[in-house]
């Protein structure tokens, strides 16, 4: 654990001398070279952690109210340690290719720099903390660093409202998260996380209150609907690395303290896993909706998070139905599926990310109505987007199929009670299936759009594929994404001690349900593999034998690039049959007369449903608050007679909840 605070240090050192620095390479080299070190130290001792399945823990003694500062480093801390700290550091190397035009003109990039050191400080204090004040201190950290890194093209009044938004989402998920802990307090007396497990075991009233607070916390964090809407805007402002780290590592957090509290939760009782099943799904089909119809790149990627943390979500969710029953498979296939799930996402969502960011970089835009044919132009943004479309669709052989597959195993074991469970818990997996055939279309879509066909906008100029400073960290993903699908034993090799705490088993989790299920991917990755060798072969004979010609036109002679299909008429019937949830937006000039003059134009954007309503409540509210004050004479003694009571009746209620206390 000295180690670990000694890394701290570090990335405090380094975010301090980049601040200082006088020129941009030593700005950013100070950060990357920190960060280096750090990684190292933590992973010394997180693998070894990992590897055997023990806890580590230290106290120091601090000022009050925390009095002693105790740190704590089991299994589920050192597997989120494992890969966040090395993903940060990937961000940050990216980060020195995509910025160099910024920093061209002589812009600072202290502060940037700075400001991820300060995340990579983020995780060390909340994987390792023992403490809720300590832990909300991490929590705040990461919210912070994340805004400021939001609004680096801060000039852009709608880069500003993307963080604005940003910043008053996560701090509402604080406040809810503050008041969970200070009903843990009243009831304990004690800031520990340790302390909290006595009382979070036994079932009452008042824990189910704490359990639905923390998951509305946790999910303000991970971006679960409806607490979601901060989550497309900040993706699409944000400079790439930054909605990578977001997406991929920073907002797991959100993830990794509900598993936290779920190991302090001791059995749950069933109405919390299904309220967890149910808040997932939602999340899960409603992301994957907004995803297919989205024309900002960015921002198609930011909804898909909301689906693949639903999809985690339905994992852990099972995971609590196998404690609440007592099924040790269920709880191994369900927790075992959405940590993998966690770890696949950050490969394949951060290489995604990094891909969108090179087509900005080239493109300078990321309209799909707008790009074409980038493959011609940058052949190996190509293949990376197309290998982290392929993942993200849960496609065999890559890794998002393997921890899906796994949760499809859980939902249909048969493990449920007999009777409503059994059919509900296959209702899901029809879900999660629906899910996936639409994941699939809005990666159609989107690599269809961008990189095939030919250009639609003339005024798009592509400058070719991006820097090794960018395409490095997109190699690593790509590794990863490929190796966690093809050989999934090695990512099982690191989620296996993090299912046992939950199974609370010592035993390894591939002996009771999880290892035999590789045996058919194993046999199904190494048939697809030779399939698709076999057809690379062919068609690359086929293209040396064949002759070039144009595309059939359907009569058409002169054939342009605004007759291929856009992205809106490429999903419009999908958003007919989903009309109710996805609001689309039109401005349009339609031609009029027999020899109409000038330019006619349709532009359609789907809004986001949630958010419309939510700022049109807010104006109603706004309205309302007016009309009511119109009534309220104006007398002082009157006014000061209403807020008199409207104290009294707070304080009472107030009251009437830490009664009990002790």
């Amino acid at each position: 654990m000295n180690l670990v605070a000694l890394a701290g240090l570090i990335l405090l050192f380094g975010a301090g001398a980049s601040l200082v620095a006088r020129r941009n390479s030593f700005r950013m080299a100070w950060p990357l070279a920190t960060q280096f070190a750090a990684t190292v130290l933590v992973l010394f001792v997180a693998l070894p952690v990992l590897r055997s399945g023990v806890t580590l823990d230290a106290a120091s003694a601090w000022s009050y109210p925390i009095e002693v500062l105790r740190r704590r480093l089991d299994p589920l801390g050192a597997f989120f340690l494992a890969w966040s700290l090395p993903m940060t550091l990937l961000g940050s190397t990216y980060a020195v290719g995509y910025l160099a035009p910024h920093l061209k003109s002589g812009r600072n990039a202290g502060a940037h720099f700075a400001l991820l050191n300060m995340v990579a400080l983020s995780f060390l204090i909340i994987y390792t903390a023992d403490n809720a004040l300590i832990f909300l201190f991490g929590w705040e950290i990461a919210a912070v660093a994340a805004w400021l890194l939001v609004i680096w093209d801060y000039r852009t009044q709608k880069v500003r409202f993307a963080g604005f938004n940003y910043l008053v989402s996560t701090h509402v998920g604080l406040f809810v998260l503050v008041a969970a802990f200070m009903i843990l307090h009243s009831q304990t007396g004690s800031t520990d996380l340790a302390s909290y497990g006595p009382f979070l075991s036994r079932p009452s009233q008042l824990r189910s209150v704490v359990f639905v607070l923390l998951v509305t916390s946790f999910g303000f964090k991970s971006a679960f609907f409806p607490f979601h809407t901060w989550l497309p805007r900040a993706h699409a402002a944000a400079p790439a690395h930054v909605s990578a780290l977001m997406s991929g590592v920073i907002h797991k957090a959100g993830l990794f303290a509900l598993l936290r509290f779920t190991l302090l939760l001791g059995t749950p009782e069933p109405w919390m896993g299904w309220f967890l099943l149910a808040f997932s799904a939602v999340s899960t089909l409603i992301g994957v909706v907004y995803t297919a119809t989205q024309r900002d790149l960015k921002r198609m990627l930011g909804y898909s998070s909301t689906e693949n943390v639903g999809i985690a979500g339905l994992g852990f969710g099972l995971g609590y139905l196998g404690l609440s029953w007592h099924r040790p498979t269920l709880v191994l296939l369900g927790f075992t599926g959405g940590i993998l799930h966690v770890l696949n996402h950050a490969f394949f969502k951060c290489l995604l990310f990094y891909a969108a960011g090179a087509v900005y970089r080239a493109a300078h835009t990321v309209d799909l109505e707008r790009l074409g044919g980038l493959a011609k132009r940058m052949p190996r943004t190509a293949v990376f987007f197309l290998v982290g479309a392929v993942a993200i669709a849960a496609l065999p052989p890559l890794n998002g199929f393997v921890s899906e597959f796994i949760i499809y195993s859980g939902l249909l074991s048969g493990q449920a009670p007999a009777g409503i469970e059994g059919i509900l818990l296959v209702a899901v997996a029809a879900l999660l299936s629906f899910v996936g055939a639409t994941g699939a279309l809005a990666m159609v879509r989107a690599f269809g759009l961008a990189f095939l066909g030919a250009p639609r906008a003339a005024d798009v100029h592509v400058e070719g594929d991006p820097p090794p400073s960018m395409t490095a960290p997109m190699w690593l993903h790509l590794a990863g994404t490929i190796v966690l699908g093809v050989f999934p034993a090695s990512g099982l090799l690191l989620v296996a001690p993090v299912a046992r705490l939950f199974a609370q088993s010592p035993a390894p989790v591939g002996d009771a349900s999880v290892l035999p299920l590789l045996a058919p991917l194993r046999v199904g990755n190494a048939l697809l593999l030779g399939a698709v060798a076999v057809l690379l072969v062919a068609t690359w004979s086929a293209r040396r034998a064949a002759r070039r010609h144009v595309t059939r036109g359907c009569g058409y002679t002169a054939p342009t690039a605004r007759m291929q299909y856009t992205g809106t008429s490429f999903s419009a019937q999908f958003a007919q049959v989903f009309e109710a949830f996805v609001l689309e937006l039109r401005r349009e000039k339609l031609p009029d007369g027999y020899f109409p003059q000038g330019e006619a134009f349709v532009h359609t954007h789907h809004a986001d449903a949630v958010e419309r309503r939510m700022f049109e409540s807010l104006g109603n509210g706004e309205e309302l608050v007016r009309g009511v004050v119109g009534r309220i004479p104006e007398e002082p003694r009157f006014s000061f007679a209403a807020g008199l009571i409207t104290l009294v009746v707070l304080v009472a209620l107030l009251g009437s909840h830490t009664g009990g206390a002790p």
